[in-house]
């Protein structure tokens, strides 16, 4: 006999690390073993890709924690422990898909059998048409439950527009599909285990449509992943001019999906950098298997990959479509598809084709390297045609439209939820800590109607990445994909006064000479619902109280910016406030170059200092090939970090980077024009890192150790220590030191 009331009281203990023991106890032993009991009596094989997972790996974890001096706190008012589930499972492709489940939730007071199941598969099913059906074979006395805390349940006749409702502002929630009973009383063990048996088959219709679901994005995932496994596409031919292609590894891009990075050149010059994605979905457009193309920031090529899945061969036919204001996108679209077809392409309309699929086989008919060819030269030939990219050309010059302006923005809509923010951060290829990324978001949302964050710290930390990466996510872009509301201004050490930002009236033109700084305003004013993100690159090059005293004044009085006072200027306003959709942004370096912050601006900034560097994760996100050729040198390299740290003279992720991928080109060169390993190294040591070197007496113990480790792993008459050895003689004899002579 299992007693109810007993578990609810356990699920309710106030102390997480009691709560978190018992459930392991005296719950876990118990529900598991019924529920393993239950598996057996439906007679569903375990092994392989289906399993039996439960809630006691996170309980442990918490438990311990709990004990933990150093979590206890944090862990005082958790609610882990407040529900205890067992869960039946199928994995494919490295996805856990849910297909039972057993909860006792303490919080809501209820036993849940149920499927548990995210967002994107009814999502799926809407686009196909298929939601009717899917909600039909759920019995009408079965609920559908959201949260994961308090259940909410989201009756069945307004389930289509809920979903519906969460597309556009990317709400991804989970729900769990079954019934509920009180978690009161008492109920014989055989009681429960006929209530599992009958709603596992009363969700049976339920389970197939959702493993057709994951069978239908299995397949088409594969046929991406298997256009992903090619790299030997070496060249290509446009407007009658030869490049050469390079393609990289495969890399992981967000959590729903992978991405490779291609190369075009001209000779040995880049003419672009490209990306090919691969998507599981893609979270703000489609739930289904997609292939994106990306080029100068723009999707010039996205498509699904469900086109080609059933029975038979399956040609691969893309529909382009141009949507951009103030442009002709139809004389846009008769170029792109006169250029598609004079380089091979078949076209009908707005339609082309790439290649085809034989389902019975698993493969292209015409081959892997011709079919993933065609999506990069297609794409760069459309970025062409829009003068997104101007392809060099040995033809005579094509008529194309007028400059194309921005893309839609209207389905740009801004997200400042936590968790999305982050969540798409931590899966970029960029490495931050969610400290530095919640001590952004707060720094910049905290206040409703300032936010003004300064970022130090020394050079390649990333601190202009962070700013683009934290923008481009609020509004559920990823890093490469060009942001109309981000601005990045430079500043220059020639700015004396608040016209380098609010520009001023010239007399003599009759005119006002209006700045990017003000036309973002002025933009900011127009779209008060879209937050205006500002970055002022390394503002301290000039003294920032000069230029920017009018505006911080104004932000905080809230009072207006005088402009001019002439009344044939139409176009700028006489005086100007400023909104509350405006977030400033700027990076200061510290150095001989730049001005001291001053105290009236510092009072008015929340201050972040990027200095720290986490090389163990950043290599995680490196380039495979990189990888795979230089796992010696990078721990060489993170070793001389170490030396350096102590003195405040240590190198970021951009010198990291840079010299990493000096090493790599090296190895790319013929053999015997190949600098030996440990000479490329001493030469990278020398030029990217010594450079910053400069200080008095206080460096001297850690010159003493770059010089060991320096003999450590380079020759006695290697480059890079003989100038440590020069910059220790120096300080010697002059008390100060630097690299450069």
């Amino acid at each position: 006999m299992l007693n109810l009331s007993y578990f609810h009281t356990l699920l309710n203990e106030p102390n997480t690390e009691v709560r978190c023991r018992k459930l392991l106890d005296e719950v876990s032993p118990v529900v598991k073993t019924i529920f393993e009991r239950f598996i057996e009596k439906v007679e569903f094989p375990l092994g392989g890709e289906y399993y039996i997972r439960t809630y006691d790996q996170t309980l442990i974890t918490t438990y311990h924690d709990a004990r933990n001096p150093t979590y206890a706190d944090k862990k005082k008012n958790s609610d882990i422990g407040k529900k205890y589930f067992v869960g039946f499972y199928r994995k494919v492709k490295d996805r856990e898909h849910n297909l039972f489940m057993l909860e006792f939730n303490g919080i809501s007071g209820i036993i849940l059998f149920h499927t548990e199941i995210n967002f994107i598969p009814f999502w799926a099913w809407i686009k196909t048409d298929q939601i009717n059906n899917v909600l039909d074979s759920i019995p009408a006395n079965y609920s559908i439950f959201t949260g994961w805390k308090e259940k909410e349940t989201i009756p069945k006749e307004e389930f289509i527009s809920y979903i519906k409702g969460c597309i556009k502002p990317r709400k991804r929630p989970w729900f769990q599909i079954g019934k509920s009973i009180p978690l009161e009383g008492q109920l014989e063990e055989e009681a429960l285990m006929n209530e599992l048996a009958a709603v596992w088959e009363n969700l049976s219709r339920f389970r197939t449509f959702l493993n057709e679901e994951i069978e239908t994005s299995g397949q088409a995932y594969d046929a991406l992943m298997l256009l992903a496994s090619t790299r030997h596409i070496k060249e290509t031919q446009l407007l009658g001019r030869h490049y050469t292609i390079e393609i990289s590894a495969l890399e992981d891009s967000k959590s729903n999906g992978r991405r490779q990075a291609f190369y075009l050149y001209d000779g040995d010059q880049m003419i672009t950098k490209g990306f090919i994605y691969y998507y599981e979905y893609h979270d703000k457009n489609s739930p289904f298997q997609t292939i994106a193309v990306q080029l100068e920031g723009h999707n010039h090529i996205f498509t699904s990959a469900r086109e080609i899945l059933g029975d038979g061969v399956k040609e691969w036919w893309i529909t382009k479509v141009f949507a951009t204001h103030n442009l002709d996108n139809h004389l846009v679209m008769n170029t792109a598809m006169r250029l598609l077809r004079e380089h091979g392409f078949r076209v009908k309309g707005n339609d082309y084709y790439v290649g085809s699929f034989n389902n019975e086989t698993k493969s292209f008919v015409e081959g892997l390297e011709k079919v993933k060819k065609n999506f990069i030269d297609g794409a760069l030939l459309f970025a062409h045609a829009s003068e997104k990219l101007e392809l060099p050309t040995d033809e005579n010059p094509i008529d194309r439209p007028d400059p194309v302006e921005p893309e839609s923005l209207e389905d740009l809509e801004p997200n400042f939820q936590f968790q999305e923010i982050y969540e798409t951060i931590e899966n970029s290829q960029f490495t931050f800590s969610k400290e530095i990324i919640r001590d952004l978001h707060l720094n910049l949302t905290a206040l409703d109607d300032k936010h003004f964050v300064l970022l130090s710290g020394i050079s390649g930390t990333g601190k202009t990445q962070l700013c683009r990466l934290y923008t481009n996510a609020v509004y559920g872009l990823e890093y490469e994909t060009e942001n109309p509301y981000f601005t990045i201004i430079p500043v220059r050490p020639d700015w004396t006064d608040a016209s380098a930002l609010f520009g001023y009236y010239s007399s003599f033109e009759k005119r006002y000479v209006k700045t990017e700084f003000l036309s973002v305003l002025l933009n900011a004013l127009k779209e008060r619902e879209k937050p205006h993100f500002i970055l002022l690159d390394e503002m301290n090059l000039a003294r920032v109280e000069y230029y920017l005293s009018d505006y911080l004044s104004a932000v905080e009085s809230r009072k207006e910016i005088p402009l001019h006072n002439d009344d044939q200027v139409v176009d700028i306003p006489k005086k100007l406030v400023i909104p509350p959709n405006v977030y400033l942004l700027g990076t200061i370096n510290v150095d001989e170059t730049t001005h001291a912050i001053s105290d009236k601006v510092l009072d008015r900034a929340f201050v972040m200092t990027l200095s720290d560097v986490d090389f163990d994760e950043y290599w995680k996100r490196v380039d495979q090939d990189v990888k795979d050729t230089l796992n010696q040198e990078f721990l060489l390299l993170q070793e001389l970090h170490g030396t350096l740290i102590s003195s405040e003279l240590h190198f970021g992720y951009r010198t990291m980077g840079e010299m990493l991928r000096k090493l790599h080109a090296n190895l790319q060169l013929p053999e015997e024009y190949q600098m030996d390993p440990t000479e490329a190294l001493d030469r990278v040591v020398s030029e990217k890192v010594l450079t910053k070197i400069r200080g008095d007496e206080r460096i001297s113990l850690m010159l003493e150790k770059l010089e060991q480790w320096l003999k450590n792993h380079f020759a006695l008459n290697s480059i890079s220590l003989q100038h440590v050895k020069r910059m220790q003689e120096e300080l010697e004899y002059y008390g100060a030191t630097q690299f450069w002579r």
